[in-house]
């Protein structure tokens, strides 16, 4: 798991790479106990999420040049570094995120999840991007908790990559989100409702085809 105040910051970390993975934007802002118990699952993340799938905390750092700008406050701490939250630098990631494509913020804590482009220009690859609503998931029941949620999302990314891998190389094609995605939804539910009926509920669920 990784900091991120900018995207330019997310596309050199991404250029590292040399093979295909799914990559997790969390959009969490430090306000309520929700999101502080989101936040508090950082460390856990950041040690789970291994080779196969990048998480980017958004508008955080854990430079402490950076930090010493006032914009920043301390939040938590990742495997031993403090890490600082900036609403600026989160306000213009997602604002510059939402230029790009056809995705809007939705004011809660949310997910975005998308795959790497190794060894192109554009390193992130939004085509077959899906987002999450957290917060909207929980109240309605789609999902029993944000770490139930992100357990099996990870395992489901591992899964996916460790696929393509093993028939065709993750060099060559593009990683199945919305698989992923939907096997996390599933391992997650809290009610028994339907995934197709889930699918349709746009506050939830959004991919590259659908946005609000």
């Amino acid at each position: 798991m990784f900091a991120a105040s900018t995207y330019d910051e997310i596309v050199r970390q991404e250029r590292e790479i040399d093979s295909r993975e799914i990559v997790v934007f969390l959009f969490v802002r430090p306000t309520k106990a929700s999101d502080r118990e989101i936040i508090n699952e950082f460390e856990y993340i950041h040690y789970n999420s291994g080779k196969y799938c990048s998480v980017y905390a958004i508008g955080y750092t854990n430079d402490p040049d950076k930090a010493t700008n006032p914009e920043y406050r301390p939040v938590t701490e990742v495997s031993e570094n403090k890490w600082w939250f900036s609403t600026k630098a989160f306000v213009e990631f997602k604002t510059k995120l939402e230029q790009q494509i056809k995705w809007r913020y939705s004011g809660e804590s949310e997910i975005l999840i998308l795959q790497n482009n190794p060894g192109k220009s554009k390193v992130l690859d939004f085509s077959n991007y899906v987002s999450i609503n957290i917060n909207s998931g929980l109240r309605k029941g789609y999902l029993d908790s944000f770490q139930v949620f992100m357990e099996s999302l990870i395992r489901s990314a591992r899964g996916e990559v460790t696929a393509k891998e093993a028939i065709r190389g993750v060099r060559k094609g593009k990683l199945s989100i919305k698989d992923a995605v939907l096997s996390a939804i599933e391992d997650s539910k809290k009610v028994p409702k339907p995934i197709k009926s889930i699918l349709t509920d746009r506050l939830f669920y959004r991919s590259a085809n659908t946005f609000l």
